[in-house]
């Protein structure tokens, strides 16, 4: 809240210092006190709408299959309302409301260690902007000692992971590993090998990077020869993301809701099933009725999810659409007011 620039009158100008000083006084402390109580107001206001939302608004159904993008977390990058993005909070919300999948991104830093980082650094969320350096360029304990707008820190992957078997039932993570983060990858087998009970809370890996996503699972393989106990571990699915416009990169793939005849080739390696399936990127014709065949039919075949962009229908009536008319094992959300309609 913005007070408006104080403009002394004449009148004014006959009191006294004193009471000029402790009038102003006064009006600060209420304009903070009332500042306090509406954020508060606010935060509370949006759990309360989370909880019913998940309560009461979304087919029971549908639930499993609903992944919380970044968490439960303010798209504007504000920390008024909601949790910033990637913040412990975040998922911690989002969980504990009842949501089972929340996604996240990862990135390796200069020691090794998963952190949650969308971007290559934390300039957009960082209360110092001007601590830009690169994530892959910051130690574990140069990052904790980077406070994030909202006066949290950037967490490891390891603190989420054991926050949601803390909470339990099914809160589990959606893991995306940046293209071309090989070494990401390798961490994250390392992680499984030091904390193998951690495994279950982890759902999905994905990637836009194929190369990256058949050497995690030769990976993995070796991690089970191994000897890891993992009977009675199931291991993460690893699904491929694509997009829906022409590639901009080398490693994005293309892959229309008119045309999935090339997913057989991406998931397999040498000739052999690798991958479990694809992340597709949105398309309105995937809404349609030849759309949501041609979903059905891949989903026989493959776990499939959907991913948005901003702007893109965000809403419960899309999601079921998806998942009950395309059979589709996963959709992000950013979990929008205008969610339930």
């Amino acid at each position: 809240i913005l007070r408006d620039k104080l403009v002394v009158s004449d009148e004014e100008e006959e009191e006294s210092l004193d009471e000029y000083m402790t009038s102003i006084k006064e009006k600060t402390q209420l304009t903070s006190s009332s500042k306090d109580a509406l954020d508060v107001q606010r935060r509370a206001s949006e759990m309360f709408w989370l909880h019913d939302l998940i309560e009461n608004k979304i087919p029971r159904a549908d639930i499993p299959m609903l992944v919380a993008h970044r968490g439960f977390h303010c798209v504007m990058d504000h920390s008024g309302r909601r949790p910033l993005e990637n913040s412990l909070s975040s998922y911690e919300s989002a969980w504990s409301a009842g949501v089972h999948l929340c996604e996240c991104d990862v990135a390796l830093t200069k020691d090794e260690k998963l952190v949650l980082a969308h971007d290559s650094d934390f300039t957009r969320l960082a209360l110092d902007p001007s601590k830009n350096k690169k994530v892959s360029d910051l130690t574990i304990k140069e990052i904790i000692g980077l406070t994030f707008k909202s006066g949290t820190r950037p967490p490891l992957l390891l603190d989420v992971l054991r926050s949601a078997q803390t909470i339990g039932g099914s809160a589990r993570l959606v893991v995306e590993i940046k293209a071309g983060n090989d070494e990401a990858g390798a961490a994250l087998v390392r992680l499984f090998r030091r904390h193998p009970q951690l495994i279950e809370r982890c759902a999905v890996v994905m990637s836009f990077d194929a190369y990256l996503m058949h050497r995690l699972r030769t990976e993995l393989n070796e991690l089970v020869e191994q000897g890891l106990a993992l009977a009675q571990v199931k291991l993460p699915e690893l699904l491929l993301l694509t997009v829906a416009e022409p590639p901009t990169t080398t490693y994005e793939l293309f892959a229309s809701v008119t045309d999935f005849n090339q997913v057989d080739s991406w998931l397999q390696h040498e000739g052999k099933p690798s991958l479990d399936g694809v992340y597709l990127q949105f398309q309105p014709q995937m809404l349609q009725p030849n759309g949501l065949a041609a979903l059905r039919a891949l989903s026989a075949q493959y776990k499939v999810g959907v991913w948005m962009m901003l702007g893109d229908p965000d809403d419960n009536v899309t999601a079921s659409c998806l998942i009950e008319g395309g059979g589709v094992s996963y959709v992000n959300t950013d979990l929008p007011r205008s969610f339930s309609g």
